[in-house]
């Protein structure tokens, strides 16, 4: 179970790693003009915390709170207080055993699950979670002294939100970072147990971002702390002033960074609004690329093969001009009889999709060679091949966005759904494509499928 075996795992924050490096430059600049004190609100997983920590913020400037049991069970940890305040009671677990953070945590997981055990899938992870208790609660620890050792020294308490915002927003030396709930009870349908597990829950009113961005600006906006808040939102619908936005996170969303002052924020992050990632070194493949006139039939051989960013660099410098270097998870190079014919890189962006983030082909006078990428990643087989067995059961689709001066891209044509289309001042549209995944077609079949098709557009533009 990928949860509990990736040490750091429990406290992976949300963000992108653009926007953590986005992040980390504007509060070390903030730090280094003064700011003393950084304040995170809906701490989660003390995502927030740690860019402070990595910004040059020590421990004791760092104040932390939130609402949810195991956030708080997390925070009591890292700060050396005892779990007895907190008067945790869940069922099939002792109150003493409960004093224990690596056990509490594990019974929260373990009753949160329980409740769709129904589910064969839940059920699986259910038993695993009861055969191998031990191993868990230990992983548990181990991730719980990491962050310790990194984070021991802030200040944590459960605390509402707007309770600790209103304490802070008067003194002009502290910055204020909120993650606040994406969606409405995002707390609370997460961490439901169904009753199972209870304790001494502080009070709060839930945050619904169709209004709570609203009040949460019309609250700072003229307040001399600094806010910076992460939304997640329909483009154009970001409340406050935008210093920052990713496209692609899923279907019709924008993920924002605002602020409640401008110009400054902008001129803490060096006056940059999006802080694009080093290129890094360019590097060929040690194979020949695809000739221009080459015939590609169905007896030729398709591979798709690994590659290092240097290499994905390296073609989509030879490949456009206009070359915007977007990092993806996963490079992948398109070999055809053993000729290098393109480049492409997927992530995982949504729990049920991936997003394929670029497209590069080597120039041919007869084939759409970026169509063969698509479909090649849209094969099961292939999406198995980079994800975990958790997360293969939930993704099962394929989605793109890319920018246009057309209402329409031929490219993904037949193969792709435009799901939405939006103007776009620059380029003309910004355009976001989807599809489900395909079952039981491999290379070969995939090869044979775009050949065929290939060849029926070409009829199509003889007749023209």
């Amino acid at each position: 179970m990928a949860f509990f075996m990736d040490p750091g795992a429990m406290f992976l924050g949300c963000l992108n790693g653009v926007e953590q490096q986005f992040l980390i430059e504007l509060i070390k600049t903030a730090r280094q003009s003064g700011y003393t004190r950084f304040v995170e609100p809906c701490a989660g997983t003390f995502a927030m915390a740690n860019l402070a920590i990595q910004s040059g913020f020590k421990p004791e400037q760092i104040e932390t709170s939130d609402v949810n049991m195991m956030t708080s069970v997390m925070g009591y940890a890292i700060t050396d207080q005892s779990l007895a305040p907190l008067e945790i009671h869940a069922q099939g677990f002792t109150d003493e055993e409960l004093l224990d953070p690596a056990v509490a945590l594990y019974a929260q997981i373990y009753l949160r699950t329980s409740k769709n055990a129904g589910n064969e899938y839940y059920h699986n992870i259910l038993r695993d979670l009861k055969v191998r208790r031990e191993e868990h609660i230990e992983s548990i620890r181990r991730q719980l002294e990491a962050t310790k050792s990194l984070l021991g020294g802030m200040s944590y308490r459960p605390l509402d939100m707007w309770e600790h915002i209103k304490e802070v927003m008067d003194d002009p030396h502290t910055i204020i970072v909120a993650n606040p709930p994406t969606y409405f009870a995002g707390y609370e349908k997460f961490y439901d147990t169904q009753g199972k597990m209870t304790w001494k829950e502080p009070s709060y009113g839930m945050f619904d971002p169709e209004t709570g961005h609203q009040a949460l600006y019309d609250l700072m906006m003229d307040a001399p702390a600094l806010l910076l808040c992460y939304q997640e939102k329909k483009q154009g619908e970001a409340v406050g002033h935008t210093i920052f936005a990713r496209s692609g996170t899923r279907a019709d969303i924008t993920s924002y960074i605002t602020t409640n002052r401008e110009e400054e924020a902008v001129a803490l992050a060096n006056g940059k609004k999006i802080k694009r990632p080093a290129e890094g070194k360019l590097e060929p493949l040690k194979c020949s690329m695809l000739p221009l006139d080459y015939e590609i039939t169905e007896q030729s051989t398709v591979q798709v093969i690994p590659i290092a960013g240097a290499n994905a660099q390296y073609y989509r410098m030879l490949w456009t001009h206009n070359f915007v270097g977007s990092q993806a998870t996963w490079n992948r190079a398109l070999l055809i009889d053993g000729y290098v014919a393109a480049v492409f890189g997927i992530s995982k962006m949504a729990a049920d999709s991936i997003f394929v983030w670029y497209v590069m082909k080597a120039p041919h006078e007869k084939y759409r060679l970026g169509r063969l990428c698509y479909m090649l990643a849209q094969n099961r087989c292939f999406v198995d091949t980079l994800l975990d067995e958790i997360d293969q059961e939930k993704v099962v689709k394929m989605r793109t966005a890319m920018l246009t001066k057309y209402a329409e891209n031929k490219e993904v044509r037949g193969i792709m759904k435009l799901v939405n289309r939006q103007t776009d001042a620059q380029n003309g549209y910004k355009l976001t494509y989807e599809a489900d995944l395909v079952r039981d077609r491999d290379e070969k079949a995939t090869l044979a499928e775009w050949l065929r098709r290939e060849r029926k557009w070409q009829e199509s533009r003889q007749q023209k």
